[in-house]
């Protein structure tokens, strides 16, 4: 089954880590090999599979098994918590691996633990993706130009915690006063005269002198001037000022809280990054084969460019026959079959079989020859012409030596289309 397509980005978007020269994408192969022969199989298929085109200005990135595909901002929360845990593991794992290669007395050991070390570090969240809810990094290997090496590479995929509630200062919080007011006097709906007592008038004849009558009148207006005199004074109470409301004391302004400036120290060049500190090992140590184990691929018929080849520039190490197939898992083995080389001093034949039943089979002429920079290229000037008339388009193979184990090899078919290769020797 196709290996599916993750994500393709230029190489100046980020900055590629490495240790002596070496960047760790580069090593990719290397690592993710080691990897599964110490055990470790889940920890290597979360590093995606690197593609760079031919100028090395791009990469395209690959996961390592089948599966539906979920960027990690489309996953819901469960799948990301679940994803992060099984980071922290391969994290754990990774760091493990890194301690146990610094006392080594390999070189290939010691370069593997600074490799690895430098594995899981990721530009953003935005480069993680879940192949069936399992969580493969692209762009492993690489940091934001402006960003430095994080002790934690994994802290842009943890949950942000929701802060809790600081108190209000109170100095900035109106608050409610109680003020106690003194509540107006209702106002009566009507004055009435007190009710005086009525005077029992004393058994006179029917007619009253008029003197009499003259002194009750004059005591009714004394009445009701008295009754004038408690409306104006309570008239007046209403419009006295209220009393002075006692002012409010604002409490003093609190200090404001300054944080400690933190002091991280960090490597002085990004390119070239510290040794990480020693790790301590977990609880459980981790059984390890009783022999070292190196580097160099399993197969040893693998593709290798002698350095002293390289020097001179001789492809004598490719006389004999190869068959080249792409690396990954195509499912139209018809589109692109493997191939088989018959080379001696540079020059030689490519040979292929395509269609149903392999019915069609190509032939053409090809060269070999190592480029200044050291890069093995192989490639036909030519469509290969087949038995039923057409013709076929071969691919151009660019083969580029790591610092350990077998070459890496890209097969450029159009502009569009580049594919990891595989150079195997069938006998010499």
């Amino acid at each position: 089954m196709m290996k599916p397509f993750l994500r393709s980005g230029s190489m100046h978007d980020v900055l590629a880590l490495g240790e002596n020269g070496q960047p760790v994408y580069a090593c990719a192969l290397q690592l993710r090999e080691t990897l599964r022969i110490r055990q470790h199989p889940l920890a290597a298929d979360c590093l995606a599979i690197p593609q760079p085109n031919e100028a090395g200005t791009r990469i395209d990135w690959y996961a390592p098994f089948p599966g539906k595909v979920t960027s990690w901002l489309a996953a819901s929360d469960a799948q990301r918590m679940q994803a992060l845990h099984q980071l922290e593991r391969h994290l754990s794992t990774f760091l493990t691996l890194v301690a146990q290669t610094q006392n080594t007395e390999h070189p290939s050991q010691r370069l593997f633990g600074a490799l690895l070390a430098k594995a899981m570090q990721i530009p953003d969240q935005h480069h993680v993706y879940l192949v069936d809810d399992k969580p493969v990094l692209t762009f492993w290997g690489f940091i934001k130009p402006q960003a430095q090496f994080q002790d934690d590479p994994l802290a842009c995929l943890r949950l942000a915690e929701e802060p809790a509630e600081e108190p209000m200062p109170v100095a900035t919080a109106a608050r409610k006063v109680a003020i106690s007011i003194p509540k107006p006097v209702s106002k009566p709906a009507a004055v009435t005269p007190p009710t005086m007592p009525p005077i029992p008038a004393p058994e006179t004849p029917a007619t009253a002198p008029p003197a009499r009558q003259q002194r009750h009148r004059y005591v009714w207006i004394v009445a009701a001037l008295m009754l004038l005199t408690l409306l104006v004074g309570w008239l007046s109470q209403l419009n006295s000022p209220l009393p002075p409301i006692p002012a409010v004391q604002q409490p003093a302004p609190l200090a404001p809280f300054t944080v400690p400036a933190l002091s991280l120290q960090l490597p002085l060049a990004p390119a070239t990054l510290m040794p990480p500190e020693p790790v301590a090992l977990p609880p459980k140590p981790v059984n390890l084969p009783p022999e070292p184990v190196t580097l160099p691929p399993a197969d040893k018929n693998l593709l290798v460019l002698p350095t002293e080849s390289v020097k001179a520039g001789s492809t004598r190490f490719l006389n004999g026959k190869w068959q080249a197939t792409v690396a990954l898992q195509v499912p139209f083995s018809d589109k692109y079959p493997s191939l088989q080389y018959h080379l001696n001093g540079g020059k030689g034949t490519v040979s292929l079989r395509h269609g149903n039943g392999n019915a069609i089979s190509c032939r053409a002429s090809i060269e070999a020859g190592l480029m200044p920079s050291g890069n093995l290229v192989i490639k036909s000037r030519t469509k290969a012409r087949c038995n039923d008339g057409s013709r076929y388009t071969l691919p151009e193979i660019t083969c580029k030596q790591n610092e350990t184990g077998p070459a890496e090899c890209f097969g450029r078919y159009n502009a569009e289309t580049t594919y990891p290769m595989m150079l195997k020797r069938e006998n010499k």
